[in-house]
């Protein structure tokens, strides 16, 4: 390394009304030229704002978009340097928790199963994902038009080329390895479009009829519907149990499993996030019986401690992860394209089953929302987003400790954009609801919910899309209604 400041951070020609993208190239020159290398510290915003005499908050915009594009990095109570992993760094040799030749082995072919209904014993209430008007729309067209303008000159094989997704495809893979340490090659991920479609061509790899796999996550209803799709023997282990791992080591001491799907960052429907011991203890388990951890993520954007969680895949696993997650929440369009990331062996069988239908996708709108995942606009709008969430989050917790807290019990969540609530067990949740309406107050139910008859004591509280006057009336009349319902 080379002492702490390695050139003169005067900078000629500074104009203070553009000079945040004067420092930018500034410092890009410096770097692509050996003049600044991986790991040099350079001043911090305020001094260099002192130093020329221009506004912090330009210089700290100057920062934030050299952060959000790799080229520096600054992490809590750190000095700011050039990254390690700045774009003129190769990344290739990386080591990798994912490897060549898939370590859970490949099965056979499988048979379909028909599946069954599964009834949710709690209400969903609120929204688990952002407004989609926090979405960047603006800056998406500032892509989209050009690209589109531009694919009026193509040819017909020019435009079919672009449904391999190869420009998404890395732009995604240079943001997990640079931001999340996954340690990628280009043939270790796909991305497919939809949920189901990713759970069901997963399984039809990896599934075997009658293999062993556990559930973590009973209730969601996509997924047991591929499990019973593909012919698995499922063992359901709650995650709520504070014993949870002795429970899945002895499963496992005792059972031939073959997969285990799990959320390790935000349980469903409960929003339990596992400590980074429990996520180590996990991979080893994986290790010692040779089984595929498949890792469900779509909340990694909303994280509100000192530091995001680490996925399992950007551990050293050794092969045995299998990693499935949303692209983004943003927006309905960028929640559908769904990442797997495996080892290579794994993904080359993919790839050999029959190709999804093009219909439904718009390649210049992938290409667009690619050109904002290299240029750090994503990541830009997971910053603001995640923000404004734990705003959110803490508002609601006030309102719930104000209002209800003499019925209720919950965990402050971690990670996600839900709270999962456990009321009174003399309490019928759905009496409580049907009352709110009868009211005249509509209770925002979630679009996916299926509401039933039976008693209820648990809900499953959204926050994404907030609104404190909307969540304070609610929950004051909840509390009136049951206060009169049942008297303390």
């Amino acid at each position: 390394m080379k002492n702490k400041y390695s050139i003169d951070w005067l900078i000629p020609g500074l104009d203070k009304t553009k000079c945040t993208s004067q420092i930018i190239d500034f410092i890009i020159q410096a770097v692509t030229s050996g003049d600044l290398m991986a790991g040099d510290f350079i001043p911090s915003y305020r001094a260099l704002a002192k130093l020329n005499k221009v506004g912090e908050s330009s210089v700290r915009r100057a920062y934030t978009k050299l952060v959000d594009t790799y080229w520096l990095t600054s992490n809590p109570g750190s000095a700011t340097s050039i990254s390690k992993h700045n774009p003129t760094e190769n990344l290739i040799h990386e080591e990798s928790g994912f490897t060549e030749r898939f370590s859970a082995g490949m099965p056979v072919k499988n048979k379909n199963a028909e599946p069954k209904k599964i009834a949710e014993p709690f209400s969903g209430v609120g929204s688990d994902f952002p407004s989609p008007a926090s979405f960047p729309d603006e800056k998406l067209l500032s892509y989209y038009v050009p690209l589109l303008v531009e694919s009026k000159g193509l040819t017909q094989a020019e435009f079919f080329a672009a449904f391999d997704s190869k420009e998404l495809r890395a732009a995604v893979i240079d943001n997990l390895n640079r931001k999340r340490g996954f340690g990628l090659n280009q043939d270790m991920l796909t991305v497919i479009h939809g949920r189901k479609s990713s759970l069901d061509r997963v399984f039809k790899c990896l599934i075997t009829p009658g293999d062993v796999v556990v559930n973590t996550a009973p209730f969601d209803l996509k997924l047991a519907i591929a499990l019973e799709k593909c012919g698995a023997k499922v063992q359901i282990i709650d995650r709520k149990h504070d014993d949870f791992l002795e429970r899945l080591e002895q499963l496992l001491q005792n059972t031939k499993v073959r997969a285990i799907h799990i959320r390790p960052q935000c349980s469903y429907p409960e929003s339990y996030s596992l400590s980074e011991s429990a996520c180590n203890r996990l991979i080893e388990l994986a290790k010692k019986y040779k089984i595929c951890l498949i890792e469900e993520e779509d909340d990694h954007e909303f994280w509100y401690g000192k530091y995001p969680f680490r996925a399992l895949a950007s551990r050293r696993h050794g092969g045995f992860v299998i990693y499935m997650g949303a692209l983004s929440k943003a927006s309905p369009e960028t929640s559908a394209l769904r990442l797997v990331v495996a080892p290579t062996q794994f993904i080359a069988d993919m790839q050999l089953l029959p190709k999804q239908s093009i219909e439904h996708r718009d390649v210049i709108r992938e290409r667009a929302i690619a050109k904002m995942i290299a240029n750090g606009d994503m990541l830009e709008y997971a910053r603001d987003i995640r923000l404004k969430s734990r705003v959110y989050r803490d508002q609601l917790h006030k309102i719930l400790k104000d209002h209800l807290e003499k019925y209720i019990k919950y965990q402050v969540p971690q990670n996600g954009l839900t709270f999962w609530l456990k009321f009174d067990e003399v309490i019928d949740l759905n009496m409580v609801l049907d009352k709110l309406e009868e009211m005249g107050v509509p209770v925002p139910y979630h679009p996916n919910h299926q509401k039933t008859k039976e008693k209820l004591n648990h809900m499953m509280l959204g926050f994404g899309a907030f609104d404190i006057d909307e969540a304070l009336g609610g929950a004051t009349l909840l509390g009136q209604i049951i206060s009169g319902l049942h008297p303390k």
